[in-house]
């Protein structure tokens, strides 16, 4: 299903427009929006879908949507009160051009380092939801200061933020960082394939050993590990697009060698079945 792109309605006086919500559903459509969206969800349980990638929400969660990421809430159950606060703002433009000032530029480099968007990890919620309820009652020059204080709330916890779509690839050294992205784009680009422990390794001009030290101090996982999360992923694109007759041939169209095994790493990194990925994909998408 193609997403609406959505135009969220920022007063033209904005640089950051805060925008409370209370619904008896959130809407309803998978859509996507040019600006970024922070979103702390007051009340409110239910299933967010982004990209192709499922995720429960709970009361309390905070999420970060990135530019044009397509998702769409839905509460559960049905017909019960919701209640969120979102922070819309774009990385272009005057806010742009404040954060480009040296002293501002991590914020920026933190905005663009996690354009797949995140979920703010448990154990740091209440202090992010503290500035989130400062920057909803301040206005002017206070909102925009009391927004750099929120970006920084969070980029104080950066590493321990998880994309909520696609593949992350942690910080590695200057030298070894073009090494990485050329051995990762080249693992996305033949990932159909059966590609061996020692195929790749000779890539990267190590031992398989070597490579193994490498490639998990570079992305915090392992090489099997990623590429079955490369796989994963595109299965789920798959079985989203309704574009196959039988979950079987997209397991082997995704690399994998046999239904049992990509049934048994499905669940292992989304959580469910496959077939239990389908039916909830279906379900949020036409309730």
């Amino acid at each position: 299903m193609k997403p609406i792109q959505y135009s969220v309605p920022v007063p033209k006086d904005r640089t950051v427009f805060i925008q409370e919500d209370v619904l008896d559903k959130f809407y309803p459509y998978m859509h996507r929006h040019e600006e970024h969206q922070l979103i702390w969800i007051v009340e409110g349980d239910g299933q967010l879908l982004v990209d192709d990638n499922l995720h429960d929400f709970h009361q309390g969660d905070i999420f970060l949507l990135g530019s044009n990421q397509a998702h769409v809430f839905k509460s559960r159950p049905l017909g019960e009160r919701v209640r969120s606060v979102s922070v819309f703002f774009s990385d272009k433009g005057a806010l742009a051009n404040m954060l480009h000032l040296p002293e501002l530029s991590v914020l920026l480099d933190f905005i663009s380092k996690n354009k797949r968007g995140f979920q703010v990890p448990k154990e740091h919620l209440s202090r992010v939801r503290r500035r989130f309820d400062i920057l909803k009652k301040s206005d002017h020059m206070d909102q925009l200061i009391n927004f750099c204080y929120l970006l920084r709330a969070l980029n104080a916890v950066s590493s321990e933020l998880k994309p909520l779509s696609g593949i992350s690839i942690s910080e590695s050294e200057e030298a070894g960082s073009i090494r990485i992205h050329t051995l990762c784009r080249y693992i996305e680009h033949n990932f159909r394939e059966n590609i061996s422990l020692e195929t790749v390794s000779d890539k990267a001009n190590l031992t398989p050993q070597a490579f193994c030290r490498f490639f998990k101090r570079s992305t915090g996982k392992t090489f099997v590990s990623y590429l079955n999360e490369i796989r994963v992923r595109e299965a789920c694109r798959l079985l989203g697009s309704s574009r196959y007759d039988s979950i079987a041939g997209i397991a082997y169209d995704c690399g994998f060698n046999s239904i049992t095994n990509f049934n048994r790493v499905f669940r292992s990194i989304i959580g469910l079945s496959p077939k239990e990925y389908l039916l909830s994909y279906q379900n949020i998408l036409h309730q």
